[in-house]
């Protein structure tokens, strides 16, 4: 039996409503879900969702457990509100410690508002900076739309700090742990990456910034070890469908330089997957959106990806 624990995000979002939009149209019988959240919100968004007693009875044959985080019932909907920032964060260390004491295989986190949790008086920049500290190891962030895969270098920092974190052995470390996951999670035998530069032309020379040559070090590096790897390739073209096509996955320098083309190619089906953990994390590649919370129109579709992505490679693990 796979075991896989969901934190439910932010009550005020539409976390709790894709969540159980998921599980009622995908859970296999091998596959044990627990839901770190509160409960009574559950019992709040049925009224919205066709079919919801499906969902309560995976939860009547074991399929699906509840583990509460809370037993508050009075949460508002639509907005950013500490008190749903801190369940939102509650239901996600609890999801966390579940796979650190192996009680869980793998864990799905539904949306979060980093400020509603930072409201709530915790320091928080972001699912995959918390999992790194908690597991107490490097780690990257990928997304990816069915074949096209864009992993980043940084993640939620302004844009002004990202050249101090552009050095070889923080980039090597990235394609690393890119390329093991290309091969151990997603099976290609033989994965081929794409580095992009970080200033326009790739630098040009040097006269644009001279950032590239820490990026043409860490990928002398990784050629050294026998990884098949280009690089760096100039940002404004890197996503050409011809250029897509050669390679089975992009390692960016920052976060928007990697996320926007993702979300242009293939945003409804878009995961978030933290590469470098013992067990697979994945979430979907969106956020609480607050402005349709409540209006039962949310599109599970990102989510049942996240899910599928973490129950097959628990299946390759087995």
């Amino acid at each position: 039996m796979i075991r896989v624990v969901i934190s439910c995000g932010d009550p005020a979002g539409i976390g709790y409503e894709i969540v159980m939009k998921s599980l009622i149209r995908y859970s296999p019988s091998d596959v044990q879900f627990s839901l770190c959240c509160a409960p009574s919100v559950f019992e709040s968004v049925a009224h919205i969702i066709p079919q919801s007693e499906k969902f309560f009875d995976l939860i009547k044959s074991n399929i699906v457990k509840l583990i509460s985080v809370s037993n508050d019932s009075d949460f508002i909907t639509g907005r950013i509100d500490m008190k749903c920032g801190r369940v939102a964060y509650d239901s996600f260390i609890t999801a966390v410690d579940k796979v650190i004491s192996e009680q869980c295989d793998a864990i799905v986190t539904a949306p979060v508002s980093k400020k509603a949790i930072r409201l709530s008086g915790i320091e928080f920049t972001g699912h995959t900076e918390i999992l790194g500290e908690k597991f107490r190891c490097p780690i990257t962030m990928m997304l990816f739309a069915k074949d096209f895969r864009v992993a980043l270098v940084t993640t939620h920092i302004p844009l002004k700090k990202v050249p101090e974190f552009i050095r070889s052995e923080n980039i090597f470390g990235h394609i690393q742990r890119l390329h093991s996951a290309l091969k151990n999670w997603f099976g290609i035998n033989e994965p081929k990456i794409a580095v992009l530069g970080l200033n326009p032309h790739s630098g040009e020379s040097g006269t644009i910034g001279d950032e590239e040559t820490e990026i043409e070090d860490a990928i002398s590096r990784a050629i050294g070890l026998g990884i098949q790897i280009d690089g760096p390739l100039v940002p404004d073209v890197a996503f050409l469908p011809s250029q897509r096509e050669k390679y089975d996955a992009y390692l960016t320098m920052y976060h928007d330089q990697g996320s926007i083309p993702l979300k242009a190619f293939g945003f409804k089906f878009g995961v978030n997957i933290t590469l470098g953990l013992p067990k697979p994390r994945t979430s979907p590649d969106h956020g609480t959106a607050f402005d349709i919370a409540g209006r039962g129109i949310a599109d599970p579709e990102s989510f049942i990806q996240a899910l599928k992505t973490a129950i097959e490679i628990c299946r390759k693990s087995n």
